[in-house]
């Protein structure tokens, strides 16, 4: 009998698997503005007095990334909107493609440098742009890319308003000795729990970073199983957890990595007590759409969802883009940005303002608050969870007002 189509994510519209996988991603991504041409927020080509504040976005418009960078620059773009509204003499706003982010940096540099930078959605390419930014002397603010070594090279011009690995680390592991192990009358330690990840920048950190928590909370992990991000086969992966009868899996990777484990289970018909995915792997609205009821009930770690106090947010966005989001990013980029835009107000340099900010746990709009350390990195983000139910995320998280029961198996 054939199973029923997924039910419609209110995140975004339907993507089939083929378009998750190889190029999918790219077709959706929108046209790159060269960093040599500005544009105002609102689209119209203009030249600008040199007093006017320019700020540059740094994101994938074309790969696999893509949609994903897409949409931390519809984030962006939306926070611009909300700001020039009041502004006399709007922020210019220019995207760069972060392909090659050194490139773009140096082209910058070589024309007009902008205020700031702003990116960069992946982490890979957050180490090269960031590396470049402080070379040039271009401030640079990180507002997605998780990967904890980003904020710890010393770098005097940069500084990060999202979440670390170790964030969505902490998380998982309080999901799991809070959460699962007391619903399944079972002590942490007697788990049998399985690390999967892709060996890239983002993946890789959070495996270190989550092995480390681990550790620390006494939570053996009996199975580590790294895997090459072109990788297009997880089937001996599968294997492997099913002969260790593996309890729960935590899963780090692409959004191409997740179809390919859940059609590795499929196929050996088979499946742990509890799948924890971590990131925007299992956060965009298209992996819901792909695999409808095969990821019901999927946990998953994250930056904040568009929740009660986002939803004037979500609606602008809404409207501008005439769909639902597809993930939190541009949630994440928006709150990000707008806390850029109080900086430049301050009238003083941008790191200086940034760095004297504070705002208590709960002051923006997705739950977080502000407090930069001395290595630019906002130390009052955090990690929710989360949990795909009729095809959509919903907060499960027990510290967030509203938040939903958690369903315990799959």
């Amino acid at each position: 009998m054939t199973a029923p189509p997924p039910p419609h994510s209110p995140y975004g519209s339907r993507l089939d698997r083929r378009s998750l996988i190889g190029a999918g991603f790219a077709g959706l991504a929108a046209v790159a503005v060269s960093p040599e041409s500005a544009i105002a927020a609102g689209g119209a080509k203009a030249p600008s007095p040199p007093s006017q504040p320019t700020l540059c976005g740094l994101f994938p418009s074309s790969g696999p990334e893509a949609l994903a960078g897409d949409e931390a620059w519809r984030g962006v773009t939306l926070a611009l909107d909300t700001a020039n509204r009041s502004r006399p003499n709007p922020i210019r706003l220019i995207r760069a493609d972060a392909a090659d982010p050194t490139k773009s940096i140096a082209a910058l540099a070589a024309s007009t440098p902008p205020t700031a930078c702003l990116g960069t959605m992946s982490s890979s390419r957050s180490f090269a742009a960031t590396a470049a930014a402080e070379l040039a002397n271009i401030p640079y603010v990180e507002l997605d890319a998780p990967a904890d070594a980003i904020t710890t090279r010393g770098f005097k011009m940069l500084h990060r308003t999202g979440l670390t690995t170790t964030d969505l680390a902490i998380r998982t592991v309080a999901a799991i000795t809070g959460l699962l192990a007391p619903a399944w009358h079972r002590a942490p330690g007697t788990l049998r729990v399985a690390l999967l990840f892709d060996d890239g920048a983002t993946d890789g950190a959070f495996a270190a970073s989550m092995l480390a928590q681990a550790k620390q909370a006494k939570l053996p992990v009996l199975l580590v199983m790294g895997y090459a991000s072109d990788k297009l086969d997880l089937s001996n992966q599968v294997e492997r957890m099913q002969r260790a009868q593996i309890d729960l899996l935590i899963h780090a990777g692409q959004p191409e990595h997740v179809i390919l484990l859940y059609e590795a289970l499929a196929i050996a018909a088979w499946r742990p007590r509890m799948i924890i995915g971590a990131g925007s792997g299992y956060g965009m609205s298209a992996i819901g759409d792909a695999l409808g009821h095969r990821i019901e009930h999927t946990m998953v770690v994250d930056a904040p969802l568009y929740d009660k106090p986002a939803q004037a947010i979500l609606r602008a966005y809404r409207d501008r883009y005439a769909t639902p989001p597809h993930s939190s990013i541009s949630l994440t980029t928006y709150v990000g940005t707008m806390l850029v835009i109080t900086a430049l107000d301050q009238g003083r340099s941008l790191g200086a303002a940034l760095t004297a900010l504070k705002r208590k746990r709960g002051a923006l709009a997705n739950g977080w608050g502000v407090d930069f350390d001395a290595d630019g990195q906002n130390r009052a983000s955090f990690a929710t969870l989360q949990q795909w139910r009729s095809g959509a995320l919903v907060t499960i998280d027990p510290s967030i007002e509203g938040a939903k029961a958690p369903r315990t198996s799959l």
